[in-house]
């Protein structure tokens, strides 16, 4: 997490936000990011090729349209300047704090498959990911 980036994160009058169960949200993101290059077939832990990741950003807003801005910086031995994306998901929100909140909760996963698609289109993921 960049400094200034919190995971902790509240919701109108409910208190605390739990978008992962079980996970803060920079692990969730790093779990998602995983399982994408698993299922593409570009995670190969033998290989020793690490990509860094940094969220820049981490927020949500639960009143009128309802969104989420997630950015993240990549960088990796083969880039290690690396680059920056950002997704600004939006989703329905409610009048009624405790359906909004659940509608943040439930906007988080689609909120980070957008993110990660952006991340992997991007013409810089091949170098930065050391792929020929």
């Amino acid at each position: 997490m960049t400094p200034g980036v919190s995971e902790n994160m509240t919701c109108r009058a409910l208190g605390a936000l739990e978008v992962a169960p079980g996970k803060t949200a920079r692990e969730f993101i790093e779990g998602a990011m995983r399982d994408e290059l698993f299922a593409s077939g570009m995670y190969d832990a033998a290989t020793g090729k690490v990509i860094r990741g940094e969220v820049t950003e981490l927020d949500f807003n639960s009143m009128g349209t309802g969104s989420w801005d997630i950015g993240l910086k990549l960088s990796s031995d083969e880039l290690p300047e690396g680059y920056t994306i950002a997704t600004h998901y939006t989703f329905k929100t409610s009048y009624s704090a405790i359906k909004a909140c659940q509608n943040v909760i439930d906007a988080f996963t689609p909120a980070v498959q957008e993110l990660i698609g952006k991340a992997v289109a991007d013409p810089q993921f091949k170098t930065l990911a050391g792929a020929n």
